[in-house]
């Protein structure tokens, strides 16, 4: 949950990751996986935009 709260604090899978020390790749895991557990998708992700998924 922390992970994905700075994504969305930094707008940037790329920032968070510098952010707290760790690698895109698992940024971008950790995400993924709190999405599958929740089952709902939390950021709309686009190649130049992050934005929290409201349904």
């Amino acid at each position: 949950m922390q992970v994905f709260t700075k994504v969305v604090d930094l707008h940037s899978f790329s920032r968070a990751a510098d952010s707290l020390g760790l690698q895109r790749s698992a940024v971008t895991k950790m995400v993924r996986k709190l999405e599958a557990h929740l089952q709902t998708q939390l950021l709309r992700r686009t190649t130049r935009s992050l934005d929290v998924s409201v349904s």
